[in-house]
């Protein structure tokens, strides 16, 4: 039966066609995909940070500024362990998905998401093993906070597997079900749990940071569930015949090995300033830390909604070499991430003390300087544009992982000294440093090897190659 313009239905592509739309955002054309991709990835990264937000505070709250501490502590330790379990593999499945589907080259596909699978439960064990050796260094330290990361070490595989899943999705330009598990399912349920124990046995039932980290356990199960069974809907019709998997390990190995180094790089350059602190300062001062980091966030929002649609795109165009097409794509995406950044960042620098005091409460007042100083550095961040995705997206993944390494020696050498010293506004100030430093020298990797201008400022003119 022929389609009429009222349904929607997953193309042999795999991707969904939205004929009710108005026609600007039908069809498959650039302009259309971007639309669709970059309408949707916005909703589903404004309804995270939004969760997100809404978690931080009602955690924050509930168990104050001591129990987040540890809680937040706890996760920070996990997530360095979980996401370099992936070893840098989900951003390789976007971009060899979005080439096997440009090439229909659909053995490749299935082998690549099976090699995929594979290397990332091979990573999550020797992370779990890596944790286990973390417990037993700390087990004369905080008690709770052992506990807290015993808990929770069931999240490593989970995750590291959650984001080949959506790794797979992004790659087939399903950028909306690629981010919604993850982003949308997994704090959504996290918050519904949180409320539930909180109405059924009370502020005082029990909740510390150790049941919240089992409760995230459960959440993380959960939406890994949901995202399996999207991509299994979800991919295209040449894949259900099961094709005969090719693999390019070799190649695939060598390409992931930078690809490793820049999450890990990045890992820790998001969470070297949380766990330096925890190391020399209270878990009071880490949780209100924690809660103006999750502020500061918001700024950026944007950046992370925009950057999900971008990666298969940026790929092809170099592909095609359609260099005058992707300057034009940069430039629009990197305007459009600073106009969704500039708002926030300038409310939370003039009303932060009637932020945090109104959210969290006035217990949380002490974390306004780190505050702006972090919503200062991702200002800048966002105003640089989508560097690291277009060298990651275009082979320069190299570029990337330098970058990375210089930003991670200032941000954990500037922690170490600044955060023993000063405390939150330490921390925040050697972070805000190491982003300035990434994004200087990443824009300027960008420039070298594509003559692309990244900002939104457009310093620089698209010279003729």
């Amino acid at each position: 039966m022929a389609k009429t313009k009222t349904q929607t239905s997953l193309s042999s592509s795999g991707r969904f066609e939205w004929q009710f739309l108005p026609r600007f955002f039908a069809g498959d054309s650039l302009r259309a995909q971007l639309l669709r991709g970059g309408i949707g990835s916005l909703a589903v990264k404004t309804a995270h940070a939004g969760l997100a937000f809404l978690l931080a505070v009602v955690l924050a709250r509930v168990l104050g500024p001591e129990g987040y501490g540890v809680y937040s502590f706890a996760l920070a330790i996990l997530m360095l362990t979980a996401i370099p379990a992936q070893a840098g593999i989900p951003q390789l499945v976007v971009r060899e998905t979005a080439k096997a589907q440009a090439n229909k080259d659909w053995g490749l596909m299935r082998g690549l998401w099976r090699w995929a699978n594979l290397e990332v439960i091979l990573f999550s064990i020797i992370g779990t093993l890596a944790v286990g050796g973390i417990l037993l260094f700390m087990g004369g330290a905080d008690g709770e906070r052992v506990t807290t990361v015993a808990i929770g070490i069931a999240m490593i595989p989970l995750i590291a597997l959650a984001n080949v899943r959506a790794a797979c999705l992004r790659g087939l330009r399903m950028v909306v079900w690629g981010q919604f598990p993850e982003s949308v399912v997994r704090p959504a349920l996290l918050l519904m749990l949180v409320g539930g124990w909180i109405i059924i046995l009370g502020t005082k039932g029990g909740l510390s940071a150790g049941s919240v980290m089992g409760l995230h356990v459960i959440s993380a199960g959960v939406s890994f569930g949901v995202g399996g069974l999207m991509l299994w809907m979800a991919r295209p019709e040449n894949m259900k015949s099961r094709p005969v998997p090719r693999y390019q390990s070799s190649s695939w190995h060598k390409a992931v090995i930078p690809l490793a180094m820049i999450t890990g790089l990045q890992l820790i350059n998001n969470y070297a300033d949380l766990i330096i602190l925890g190391i020399f300062r209270s878990n009071e001062e880490v949780g209100i830390y924690r809660a103006v980091f999750q502020v500061a966030l918001l700024v950026i929002f944007g950046l992370q909604a925009i950057n999900q649609v971008l990666h298969p795109h940026f790929a092809r165009l170099y592909s095609d070499g359609e260099r005058e097409k992707l300057q034009r794509l940069v430039t629009i995406s990197a305007q459009a991430i600073l106009g969704l950044a500039l708002p926030p960042a300038l409310f939370f620098i003039i009303f932060g003390d009637d932020v945090l005091r109104l959210i969290f409460g006035d217990s949380f007042l002490a974390g306004r300087p780190a505050l702006a100083i972090l919503v200062a550095g991702q200002l800048v961040n966002a105003s640089l544009g989508s560097v690291g995705a277009l060298l990651n997206m275009t082979g320069h993944e190299r570029d990337t992982m330098n970058g990375m390494i210089v930003a991670m020696v200032v941000n954990v050498g500037l922690n170490l000294v600044l955060a023993p010293l000063y405390g939150m506004a330490g921390a925040a100030a050697a972070t805000a440093t190491s982003v300035l430093v990434w994004n200087i020298l990443l824009r300027n990797a960008v420039w070298k090897r594509l003559l692309i201008e990244s900002s939104a400022l457009g310093l620089k003119k698209l010279k003729k190659g």
